[in-house]
């Protein structure tokens, strides 16, 4: 009958080894589950400002109801010689073409806002397709330029609706000033909720169709045109690929 003899350097030997694969299994899950987290915490954002050092700011207006002020917002917009971008609803590019057409004669960038103003985030994805798609080839029979960019209609999305934007070839964006023109909260109100929070690289968020609006803009035009401010398009405030977006949507260059 043989013997197995345990001696001391035997015993602390298998304890070392017992340990050393308890920690590298509690590591592995442990890296396992933080591959996991970040992957679940993930979340696709449309672009919501640009990190600048110049005195820049997009001027934006979605145009979703009637085009009664158009003609009005186009002489103010002249006046400062403000270019500015306009999100616009399939339908209505198809109920008002003539004033799309303004749009893009004086220099405006006319960009989709979906076809039908529906939540993109209720909808499937061959739906936001369809959407995104009607909506720019309306736009460019009326302006003979192709959409790039797109806005979600009421700011509703999800990382879905992200992706799906940008898998058909178009930009997302959002706003980081929203003057709530559409409420009907009076001229100085508005003026004050943009003046307050503009800063380089904004994208500021109009309605057609806001009463208040054509009494508002004027008065933030010109004072943002003493601040030294310059009006662009979002085309043009915006960077190209490569760049980083952190966890406000404040787009970085990537350099």
């Amino acid at each position: 009958m043989g013997y197995f003899v345990v001696t001391k350097k035997k015993l602390m030997l298998s304890s070392f080894v017992i340990l050393f694969g308890i920690i590298i299994a509690v590591c592995i899950a442990y890296g396992a589950s933080k591959v996991v987290g970040t992957m679940q915490d993930k979340k696709d954002i449309p672009i919501y400002s640009v990190d600048t050092q110049e005195k820049k700011v997009a001027i934006t207006f979605n145009c979703a109801w009637d085009d009664k002020d158009i003609d009005a917002l186009l002489r103010i917009l002249e006046g400062y010689n403000a270019k500015c971008t306009f999100f616009v609803v399939g339908q209505w590019c198809e109920t008002y073409p003539e004033s799309v057409r303004k749009l893009a004669e004086a220099g405006h960038e006319v960009m989709s806002h979906s076809d039908t103003h529906a939540d993109m985030t209720q909808i499937s994805n061959e739906q936001i397709q369809a959407e995104i798609q009607n909506s720019c080839d309306k736009i460019q029979a009326v302006t003979g330029a192709r959409p790039t960019l797109f806005r979600v209609p009421s700011g509703s999305y999800n990382s879905e609706v992200v992706r799906a934007v940008r898998d058909a070839g178009l930009e997302c964006i959002q706003w980081n000033i929203d003057s709530v023109d559409w409420k009907k909260p009076g001229a100085e109100t508005i003026v004050e909720r943009v003046m307050g929070k503009v800063e380089n690289g904004s994208i500021v968020l109009f309605h057609s169709g806001a009463p208040d609006t054509p009494t508002a803009l004027p008065q933030i035009l010109g004072q943002l045109q003493k601040k030294g401010y310059e009006f662009v398009t979002v085309s043009s405030l915006i960077y190209p690929a490569p760049y980083t977006l952190d966890h406000e949507g404040r787009q970085h260059q990537d350099l």
